[in-house]
């Protein structure tokens, strides 16, 4: 997750130092999964191979032959902006939705299940948490819509 803010994170100052809006935070370039990827990749700041293997984890495997697509990968991605608050949540693992209430955790969800959940938000912090703290905003960060 850290080396997907980073990526993220240079994709947006690059997009603020140039002016070119079509790179920037997935919010600021369409907020579509899609195109934050292709922006990631477009734009040299990662590889194919790795975007591959940092949407990865054990059970879920993205191959580098088949477009990504959002439930087919370990992490989820957030609409945020550059206006977006530190605290929104940028990256969750795909076992956790956040919402405007805390969150839902799917137990069946690829790789993790109920044996806890990952939250990075957009000042590049980040946490592993227990399922119990699934509804818990204050620790888990503001919400921001899933992008898709």
């Amino acid at each position: 997750m850290k080396q997907l803010h980073l990526a993220t994170q240079q994709m947006a100052l690059d997009g603020t130092t140039t002016e070119n809006t079509n790179i920037g935070w997935p919010g600021d370039i369409g907020g579509t999964f899609s195109n934050w990827t292709a922006q990631l990749l477009e734009g040299h700041y990662l590889s194919k191979e790795d975007l591959c293997k940092l949407l990865s984890a054990p059970g879920v495997v993205v191959s580098k032959e088949k477009p990504f697509i959002t439930n087919k990968t370990a992490l989820l991605l957030y609409n945020v902006s550059e206006n977006s608050d530190g605290e929104a949540v940028f990256l969750t693992t795909a076992n956790f939705t956040n919402t405007p209430t805390g969150g839902i955790l799917d137990t069946n969800a690829k790789p993790y299940g109920s044996k806890g959940f990952a939250v990075f938000r957009k000042a590049g912090d980040g946490a592993m948490l227990r399922p119990r703290q699934v509804g818990l905003t204050n620790i888990i960060g503001s919400f921001v819509p899933l992008c898709h």
